[in-house]
């Protein structure tokens, strides 16, 4: 059964490697006809709060990618659609997507260990109707053992020219969850209920190293600015 976090809740997460799902509905009135871009970061921090190098951010923009190949099976045992990786996954030199968005798209952001996989990048909202929007990866084994703290965060990108921000959103969730779980479900689980109207970013958790263990615990902090507020805080 599922461990639902409330704000400032935390626990100790008992899993290695598993699936980190962000979720939330845009409300039908509030795009006013602009594409509603939200984007998931992961800035890997140490023990001063600050990431160690650009390397250590991982978000859409991110220099270091995986170019990921996929079998697609529409029906698993869960009675879901899933994605199974088949083939190796590989690095793709910055040279080769810089100048390329078809190969932008079809790559994840990563860390230099590859202990953090981002999600693709959904720029125009389509995954957004129904269970989860971005997907991570992580495997807590593989972290740079400096890094104390990985902060998952959601901002929404070209808000100001948009007039966009979170009181536009509704529903929205972290979960944590293994291979195979189905969506809605999850190890941990974060609803995030505040009232976000002023804000264009949310530090929706935090996973953090705690006697030698990791453990979880649930933020909902928000921010006036977007991605670039985010990265003035860590940096």
């Amino acid at each position: 059964m599922a461990i639902r976090l409330t704000k400032g809740g935390n626990t100790q997460i008992n899993m290695e490697k598993f699936h980190v799902g962000l979720g939330w509905d845009v409300r039908e009135d509030s795009s006013r006809g602009e594409d509603f871009d939200l984007d998931v970061s992961a800035f890997m921090v140490c023990k001063n709060k600050k990431i160690p190098a650009d390397e250590y951010l991982v978000f859409y923009n991110s220099e270091n990618r995986l170019r990921v190949d996929y079998e697609y099976d529409p029906i698993s045992e869960s009675g879901h659609g899933s994605k199974e990786l088949i083939k190796p996954i590989k690095i793709v030199p910055y040279t080769d997507w810089s100048n390329n968005d078809k190969m932008r798209h079809e790559s994840r952001p990563v860390d230099p260990e590859l202990s953090v996989i981002g999600s693709l990048d959904d720029e125009d909202g389509e995954t957004s109707e129904d269970g989860d929007d971005e997907v991570m990866d992580v495997d807590l084994s593989k972290v740079r053992e400096d890094i104390t703290e990985i902060i998952i965060t959601v901002s929404i990108f070209d808000y100001e020219k948009r007039k966009q921000n979170f009181g536009q959103v509704e529903r929205a969730y972290v979960r944590l969850f293994k291979p195979g779980q189905a969506e809605g479900e999850g190890e941990f689980i974060y609803d995030l209920t505040e009232d976000f109207s002023t804000c264009a970013s949310v530090e929706f958790c935090r996973l953090y190293r705690h006697n030698g263990e990791w453990k979880i615990q649930a933020l909902g902090i928000g921010h006036t600015g977007g991605l670039e507020e985010l990265v003035e805080k860590f940096t």
